[in-house]
């Protein structure tokens, strides 16, 4: 955390090292970084959790390469996943399978439970991982 603030880092240790030693501005600082990092981190142990308790329900299913990277990426969700879930041409492109393919997985994984279908349809139909394990 501190190296994503390294600048306000040093603007904050050197108003300290320029006023009477008084540190209370640069406490607060580190405290609130603190902060932030500790629940980064609580979101991170919270998604692994979360991911082994899917993937312990989910163990017995008979479940494809292709449907298994597909259910990994939404698991992960945020800049390597689809936290807005994921479509059947996001599907095809990231399974690298045919369009049937990737509608019949899809179908398979909802019959399953392990993915919801979101609001809309059509060509827009997304999907999500069913969080209610």
């Amino acid at each position: 955390a501190i190296l994503n603030k390294r600048k306000s880092y040093y603007e904050i240790l050197e108003q300290t090292q320029k006023n009477d030693s008084d540190i209370t501005d640069w406490l607060v600082w580190f405290l609130d970084t603190l902060n932030d990092s500790l629940e980064k981190t609580l979101v991170q142990i919270n998604r692994t959790l979360f991911k082994s308790q899917f993937w312990h329900k989910y163990s017995n299913l008979a479940l494809s390469e292709e449907q298994r990277k597909v259910l990994n990426r939404l698991l992960d969700g945020g800049e390597n996943g689809f936290e807005h879930g994921i479509s059947a041409s996001q599907y095809q492109k990231v399974a690298k399978t045919s369009k049937a393919t990737a509608t019949r997985h899809l179908s398979d994984l909802l019959e399953k439970g392990c993915i919801v279908k979101l609001e809309g349809g059509g060509r827009n139909t997304r999907y999500q991982i069913n969080t209610q394990l």
